[in-house]
């Protein structure tokens, strides 16, 4: 898939989902505001208004409103691959590439504007801004980005919240101002050397632990040749080109497994194709297959006492789908768990013709997970 429409993917799955991430370390941050990144090996800190939960994960920075409702305005910055193209050329050739359910109802309100973003003020640095809105479901999602460059880099940053942007009283509006406070002072700093390889305990069988539990309330254990794309309070783990895993504490635990399970699948059928469920498996009996929420997959809901997660117990969901996503199939399995205070989602994402490579290691895997 390519790097830009991977970007914009991930930017609206973080608009809609809410996972755990550790706090940053206390450094000071200009008033109302609070650091959502400090990277001195990507060389900036991220700054984003106060009080706002920090949502980052191995390829987004970010932080949103946490919220009950579905209404989580939220920020990003992210970079990206370096464009071939001039800047409002590249937004013009990914406007083609948003699904119809998005771009059919796309309204450009800005477009192309130049503008400045935090201390990004070199000679070749150029900044552009844009604000659209588009329908998702029952909601005016509106955007602004800023896409730019800076000492040879690409980045994307991204305002996304909700109603009309021209209404004063419209969510948009109402955080705006703390918005322009957080682009005025982000900090482009000198990024460090490349950072030595961590050390990674062992286990009896020589896999290594990838996770902090203090930050993530799990411990989890993978084969030495995987590699760590990211581990905080969200791991990441790569196995191939074209496989991963992922690990996290979802926050938004209000919600039922299933009803969690359901939101994802709505999710990421605004933006794919030729999605198709698979599999569902509990681990607790079901009591009534009449229940609205079992129709919304396309599969039988089948019962499995066996089904586990770790050290987890009975309260285990599995949902096995795949979907086309630029032209390419993808696979994916995923376990959901909860204990006593909290959520877990196990997610294994592989094109279809790698997807049973690893299903015997992904076994091992999550036999290992401790919570």
């Amino acid at each position: 898939m390519t790097r830009k429409l991977t970007v914009f993917a991930l930017i609206m799955l973080l608009g809609l989902f809410v996972f755990c991430a550790c706090k940053n370390k206390s450094d000071e941050a200009p008033e109302g505001l609070q650091v959502i990144k400090a990277s001195e090996s990507d060389g900036y800190i991220f700054y984003g208004p106060e009080g706002w939960t920090v949502a980052n994960t191995a390829d987004v920075a970010g932080a949103k409103v946490f919220a009950t409702s579905r209404m989580r305005p939220s920020i990003t910055f992210t970079e990206a691959n370096m464009p071939e193209t001039t800047i409002p050329e590249y937004f013009a050739d990914s406007l083609a590439e948003f699904p119809a359910a998005i771009s059919d109802t796309m309204v450009i309100h800005l477009r192309d504007e130049v503008c400045l973003f935090g201390n990004a003020n070199g000679e070749n640095d150029k900044a552009y801004k844009y604000i659209y809105t588009y329908k998702y479901d029952d909601l005016d999602v509106a955007c602004m980005q800023i896409l730019l460059t800076h000492n040879g880099k690409f980045y994307i940053f991204t305002y996304t919240s909700f109603g009309d942007v021209n209404d004063e009283n419209s969510y948009y509006r109402k955080y705006l101002d703390k918005i322009t406070l957080s682009i005025e002072n982000f900090t482009f700093t000198e990024a460090s050397a490349e950072q030595s390889q961590p050390e990674y305990e062992r286990d009896s069988d020589g896999y290594i632990l990838v996770s902090d539990y203090k930050l993530s309330k799990f411990s989890l254990y993978v084969p030495d040749n995987y590699e760590v794309v990211y581990s905080s309070g969200f791991v990441k783990v790569k196995i191939s080109d074209s496989a991963n895993i992922s690990l996290t504490r979802p926050t938004n635990t209000n919600v039922s497994i299933l009803n969690y399970l359901v939101d994802r699948k709505n999710s990421l059928k605004s933006f794919t194709t030729d999605f198709e469920d698979v599999a569902l498996v509990t681990a607790t009996a079901i009591k009534d297959k009449d229940d609205p929420i079992y129709k919304e997959f396309d599969c039988e809901a089948v019962y499995d006492s066996s089904l586990t997660f770790g050290d987890l117990g009975s309260r285990v969901v599995s949902y096995e789908y795949k979907y086309t996503f630029n032209g390419q199939v993808y696979h994916v399995y995923q376990l959901m768990g909860v204990n006593r205070t909290d959520g877990f989602v196990f997610t294994y994402t592989a094109l279809e013709s790698e997807y049973y490579q690893h299903l015997e290691e992904i076994q091992t895997i999550l036999e290992k997970v401790r919570f």
